[in-house]
């Protein structure tokens, strides 16, 4: 291999280690600037939200069930009801009485025929969960639509923001 003279000039070395360190100096600034990336992303989402926010765009997808599809959701029910009776109550019926006389003791007969109104209010307070489990006879097509103002951007916001 030749041997040049310019490898054995003494600045070599010296030039060599200064590139190093600047380097070593350019990447330390580098990961100081990178250490809280949000920071620099921050102003961008803020205004990719403030432009979704404005728009009238809709994110739009069909959801396809197929037939056969298990289906399985509990619907939890916690609803309280007044019920209204409002009613009459025949009543038409002998009652047998013993009678104490001086001549002995006798059962009479006394008819009782009337009407007893029943005006009352009850209170219900229905908690249940109703289980439904079940399997889809038909494919289903669900269009979903989704309107870009309508997501939640300001939770996108606040989680900027340390």
């Amino acid at each position: 291999m030749p041997t040049s003279n310019v490898f054995r000039a003494p600045w070599i070395a010296p030039a060599a280690l200064a590139l190093a360190l600047v380097s070593l100096a350019a990447n330390g600034v580098l990961l100081w600037k990178l250490r809280r990336p949000e920071r620099l992303v921050a102003p961008a989402l803020e205004r990719v939200a403030a432009g979704l926010s404005k728009s009238d765009a809709a994110i739009k997808y069909t959801v396809r069930i197929p037939s056969g599809t298990p289906v399985s959701f509990d619907v939890p029910i916690d609803q309280r009801y007044v019920v209204k009776l409002r009613t009459t109550l025949p009543i038409n019926t002998d009652v047998r009485m013993p009678f104490n006389t001086p001549f002995g003791n006798r059962v009479i007969t006394v008819p009782v025929r009337s009407t007893v109104p029943i005006r009352q209010d009850i209170p219900v307070h229905l908690v249940d969960t109703f289980h439904l489990r079940t399997r889809t006879n038909t494919e289903f097509v669900v269009p979903l639509e989704i309107k870009l103002k309508d997501l939640p951007l300001d939770a996108l916001r606040s989680s900027l923001n340390p």
